[in-house]
């Protein structure tokens, strides 16, 4: 199976529309890799193809008449998470009752997208009503992993990290409520970017927790992830784009007790080895480590986030209990018994957290941890075995990603390396507010791994 169709940049390729590149004929071998390939990885649950078709036409005609009218997404095909709503294609949430449904109107963010003159070439699948990590989906099967169609993609944003992974799609917009961009890009190996909280707006993308709730990007390469994300928050994708900060070594922290206790052995010699490699190199400085107390982190964000998404929920589970798969149903029935005073206590852990993770980055420049303690498993696997004791894979795929939502700090997965021949993700966590920043610290690292991964 072919994976990632190895293409130009989005900034090269929107230089090169009019000038010998055609962007009919761009989109054709991108509808050629999804006819291939998207019934193997069933990574989107509709295919926008006479739509996309046209659209490229029209790009085509733009780039001949006046090239200097094109957006900064010309040309490229980008799928969308079929949580985002959509008036132009069917967007089901990952719902079986609203296999049918068509939006009145378009999320803002893929209408940006739009104005960019990005091709959108389909809704991408996903875990139900995004309320879960590995996009194992009862009304519409799983999403499969490009590097391994019997595992998982990781969830909820499954559809998307496979699209881009299996050559669909050069990027996709997803959700992260607790990892679910970041997941998927670690466990399929590619870039997953969850912008500061409130960045990018959720007009238009029906909620899991408002609170929680972050609209990302999946793509090739940080540059191509920075771009789209620019685009969907109303920047200028140059003010993220200039060079990398100079040579100098980074200041860093590691979070070492939350990863010797959940990372399996060999994901957690995989980062040690890797850390080695960028120290040696002179990339980083261990400036220090940063100490968090996983269980309190877990038992707040599901509060906040199981109660906010049982409010969502709350008139469509009473009429329609039976039409929710049984794993999303226990976690909105567990929502609901979330008793006031907790969320309200998790409320203000939350804010002393955020104060706490703001204050660390003034020693800091980034933090760095894997994205996940374990490599892809298996479809229908639910537990796996980490130091002698059997541990569910669904809490635990998120417990080095959700202290990030918590806190509404960027956070940014780059593919480096491999563990058992399976893609791993490492996780490089930002200053709130200062995505930019933390983009062109990711593509210094990007750029220094890419130089010594085979």
């Amino acid at each position: 199976m072919a994976l990632s169709i190895i293409s130009p940049t989005i900034r090269q390729q929107v230089a090169s529309l009019g000038r010998g590149l055609s962007a009919s004929a761009l989109l054709a071998q991108w509808l050629g890799a999804i006819q291939r390939e998207n019934g193997k990885l069933n990574a989107l649950l509709c295919v926008a193809t006479e739509m996309s078709r046209q659209q490229a036409h029209a790009l085509d005609q733009l780039a001949e008449r006046f090239p200097e009218g094109l957006g900064p997404l010309a040309g490229i095909p980008i799928s969308v998470k079929d949580l985002i709503d959509t008036s132009f294609l069917p967007t089901t949430y990952g719902h079986g009752r609203f296999r049918e449904h068509v939006p009145d109107s378009t999320a803002l963010c893929v209408t940006r997208l739009q104005r960019a003159h990005a091709i959108i070439v389909g809704k991408a699948h996903l875990h139900e009503f995004a309320f879960g990590v590995t996009n194992e989906n009862p009304h519409f099967g799983p999403a499969r992993n490009p590097r391994d169609p019997s595992r998982i993609t990781g969830g909820s944003s499954g559809g998307s990290a496979a699209s881009v992974v299996g050559g669909m799609a050069q990027a996709s917009v997803g959700t992260d409520t607790g990892g679910s961009v970041r997941i998927p890009a670690a466990l399929t190996g590619c870039v997953g970017f969850k912008p500061s909280y409130g960045l990018v707006p959720t007009d238009g993308v029906l909620p899991l927790a408002p609170t929680l709730d972050h609209v990302g990007t999946l793509a090739n390469c940080v540059e191509d992830a920075a771009i789209v994300t620019a685009v969907m928050a109303g920047i200028d994708p140059d003010r993220w784009l200039s060079p990398p900060p100079p040579a100098l070594r980074l200041r860093v922290a590691l979070v070492p007790g939350l990863v010797s206790r959940f990372a399996a052995p060999e994901v957690s010699a995989w980062f040690d080895s890797l850390v080695h490699v960028l120290q040696s190199r002179g990339m980083i400085e261990l400036a220090g480590s940063i100490e968090l107390d996983a269980d309190e982190i877990a038992r707040h964000q599901s509060n906040i986030l199981g109660a906010e998404a049982y409010a969502t929920h709350r008139t469509w589970l009473a009429e329609h209990k039976d039409a929710y798969g049984a794993d999303v149903r226990e976690r909105l029935e567990d929502g609901a018994r979330v008793e006031t005073w907790a969320y309200a206590e998790s409320l203000r852990f939350r804010a002393r957290f955020q104060h706490a993770v703001r204050s660390w980055f003034s020693q800091y420049d980034c933090i760095l941890l894997p994205t996940t303690p374990i490599p892809a498993p298996r479809i229908g696997e639910t537990t796996v075995w980490i130091h002698g004791e059997a541990r569910a894979v669904r809490p635990l795929l998120t417990r080095f990603t959700n202290p990030w939502n918590l806190s509404g700090a960027p956070a940014i997965s780059i593919p480096a390396g491999q563990v058992s021949g399976l893609p791993m993700g490492l996780q490089i966590v930002g200053k709130p507010n200062a995505d930019g920043r933390l983009l062109r610290i990711a593509r210094r690292i990007e750029a220094d791994i890419a130089s010594h991964l085979p």
